[in-house]
């Protein structure tokens, strides 16, 4: 069920963004989005990605006895993206 849930999100958004395309009066609304959310568009792709192995896979290990290396690696992406878009964002 959580990964319907997960997925369904994703597909909705990208459906709504692509009403907001069409109706877009300017052209086409990707045409004027920032580079630096290339970063954002791939982290939210590899985050999604690791949601669905820790939701498919059991964790072997845990660091520190509290979390998976999922997590970890969700953190680890959700802060790298932060800081480029800190760092680079207009």
């Amino acid at each position: 069920m959580a990964i319907c849930t997960l997925l369904g999100s994703n597909l909705r958004n990208v459906a709504i963004m692509d009403v907001h395309d069409l109706l877009y009066p300017q052209g086409s609304l990707f045409a004027n989005v920032s580079c630096v959310h290339a970063v954002t568009a791939s982290s939210a792709i590899s985050m999604t990605g690791l949601a669905l192995i820790g939701l498919f896979f059991k964790p072997r290990s845990l660091v520190l006895r509290m979390v998976g290396w999922v997590s970890i690696g969700l953190l680890a992406i959700c802060l790298l993206n932060t800081a480029v878009l800190i760092l680079y964002g207009e």
